[in-house]
């Protein structure tokens, strides 16, 4: 399952946790001006993701 639509850095973990296999987040970083800050939003995601994935014994 993939979920799309709406999500960021607080959304992509719960969606994963909920059983999706993927996320799409073009709209978190589309409406963006700079490639700097769509470089940010998706390195936020990605360490909200990790966060997510590593057991809380290992953080």
């Amino acid at each position: 399952m993939l979920c799309a639509s709406g999500l960021s850095s607080v959304t992509v973990p719960m969606a994963i946790a909920a059983g999706a296999s993927g996320v799409g987040v073009g709209s978190a970083i589309n409406k963006l001006d700079s490639e700097i800050a769509m470089v940010a939003v998706v390195q936020s995601i990605m360490d909200a993701l990790q966060s997510e994935l590593v057991p809380s014994r290992q953080r």
